[in-house]
């Protein structure tokens, strides 16, 4: 998700933000990343996982 920076001169001033499920701790955090460079700005960890919701659920196809 893009955030527009409070007064932002370009269209690509503010950052990204980006939930992200690590697999091998079993936890997510929020990625913040500069919206010009892509460069980690910083995250924020949480001690569990973040539930992807429907744009990260898959489901295999019912049989008729």
């Amino acid at each position: 998700m893009f955030a527009q920076a409070p007064r932002a001169q370009a269209e690509d001033d503010g950052v990204v933000l980006s939930v992200v499920l690590n697999a091998q701790k079993s936890n997510s955090f929020l990625l913040v990343l500069d919206a010009r460079t892509f460069e980690e700005i910083g995250r924020a960890e949480v001690p569990h996982h973040i539930p992807l919701g429907l744009h990260g659920q898959f489901f295999p196809a019912q049989n008729d």
